[in-house]
């Protein structure tokens, strides 16, 4: 009988996903989502319609727009963690709102609301990281640990589930790798590496095979650096890593990015001191940073430039990968990637000095994950950000603390002023999904 009520239960999830996916409501398009509270909203652009899309009862860690713009994933903390000391501190970056690994619920829902699909059910004793998307928006990649082990990338399992069914039903372990694990463009494959080399999978992890054996050289890299990344947007993509310098014994230490091509040739693009790089949306650009530089290498075009930012600086492409967003705590800088010219747009009015805020750099065993959410809107022209205590658009002081948009023409000049979208305490904001390809690591 309990499992006949089980399976009416989960029949019942599964009829309201299908009603909210099927019904003639909102289909996706301009919303922005962002954190208020403690649960994941939407709103117009013109700060017209805000909607709670989830009411769960315990807080909402984190959550990633589909790439359909059309479902959300989203994390819960775990009732009972939340109730204990650790449960009350868990860790949040100071400038991305990502949180750390902890015993939450893993859920799909349409943008719509109505009834979620959980992925993952939450285990006090199991912790989980976010979630990220394949291009296709039916598969989700995750991260599970148990929290009575050290956890490290050895010790973490890497799971994909598909978004529309629920828990268990449809979830496939990848096999051991201590990088994170990435999509492939044509959302068939993923990557990762091993003492035994860098491997492919199918998203069922069957098809293993080994295309570059052994291990390169220094992996496992510190945390940061220990990435095989798809060339987006390329129909034969190339695979962008990090090889350690043989002489090279600094931290973070003096690395080789090299870009594979899928016919087994290899070429260095850079040498540097780097502590995060990722792809172009377009794939024609590798971005990486050391310390507070910043570099946009084209391979395509074979040209390079830099500017310097704070060193915990965010990036964020602009989908054409025309334009990029440097997020900071103290200010946001708008690049324009096709002549390098940088422009500070919101500040607090303190110091920029890049170099003196910067971050610890993350250890080999460090569990990180990438942004979810992109601050900007498909067409490239608009962006979301919030204040946090940046008042200073251009060096006019805003009325109001809070969400606002942008708008910039197509040579990067912004048009207007910003326009308030919310004036609460909200966090997270995200217009559109951002590949994991293309994103740093948090």
């Amino acid at each position: 009988m309990r499992q006949k009520r089980a399976g009416i239960f989960y029949l019942l999830i599964l009829l309201g996903w299908l009603v909210v996916g099927c019904s003639p409501g909102n289909l996706g398009g301009n919303e922005i989502a962002f954190v208020r509270g403690g649960h994941l909203w939407t709103i117009d652009p013109d700060g017209a319609n805000a909607f709670e899309v989830e009411n769960d009862n315990t807080p909402v860690l984190g959550y990633a727009w589909s790439p359909s713009h059309e479902i959300f994933f989203y994390r819960t903390l775990d009732a009972k963690f939340a109730a204990t000391p650790a449960g009350k501190q868990v860790r949040n970056d100071p400038v991305t709102g990502l949180a750390e690994d902890a015993p939450s619920a893993l859920n799909t829902i349409g943008i719509d609301g109505g009834s979620a699909i959980p992925i993952e059910f939450s285990n006090p004793g199991i912790a989980f990281s976010n979630a990220w998307w394949n291009r296709n928006s039916t598969r989700l990649l995750y991260r599970e640990a148990s929290m009575g082990v050290m956890r490290t990338p050895s010790t973490v399992q890497w799971w994909v589930a598909q978004s529309d069914q629920i828990a268990g039903i449809a979830r496939k372990a990848l096999p051991a790798s201590s990088a994170i694990p990435s999509f492939s463009p044509d959302s068939t494959l993923a990557i990762g590496n091993s003492q035994q080399g860098v491997f492919s999978t199918k998203l069922d992890g069957s098809n293993l095979r080994y295309f570059i054996q052994p291990e390169p050289a220094g992996h496992p890299l510190p945390a940061a650096l220990e990435r095989f990344l798809w060339q987006p947007a390329h129909n034969n993509p190339a695979i962008l890593f990090a090889m350690q310098n043989a002489a090279s014994a600094s931290i973070p230490p003096t690395v080789q990015l090299i870009v594979s091509a899928t016919n087994g040739q290899a070429r260095v693009i850079a040498t540097c001191a780097c502590n995060q790089f990722a792809w172009s949306p377009d794939g024609n650009s590798v971005l990486y940073k050391a310390g507070a530089t910043f570099t946009v290498q084209n391979i395509a075009q074979h040209t390079a430039f830099s500017v310097t930012a704070e060193a915990d600086s965010v990036p964020y492409w602009s989908p054409d990968s025309h334009f990029l967003l440097l997020d900071g705590q103290h200010s946001v800088q708008l690049i324009n990637a096709q002549n390098g010219q940088q422009q500070i747009l919101l500040s607090d009015g303190g110091s920029l000095a890049g170099a003196e805020n910067e971050p610890g750099f993350a250890s080999i065993n460090a569990l990180l994950q990438p942004i979810a959410n992109s601050l900007w809107a498909a067409d490239s022209r608009h962006f979301v950000f919030v204040t946090r205590g940046r008042v200073l658009w251009q060096g006019t002081r805003l009325k109001k603390q809070g969400l606002y948009t942008a708008t910039i023409d197509d040579q990067g000049n912004v048009q207007g002023t910003p326009t308030l979208v919310d004036a609460a305490n909200d966090s997270q904001p995200g217009w559109t999904y951002e590949d994991a390809n293309t994103s740093f690591l948090y």
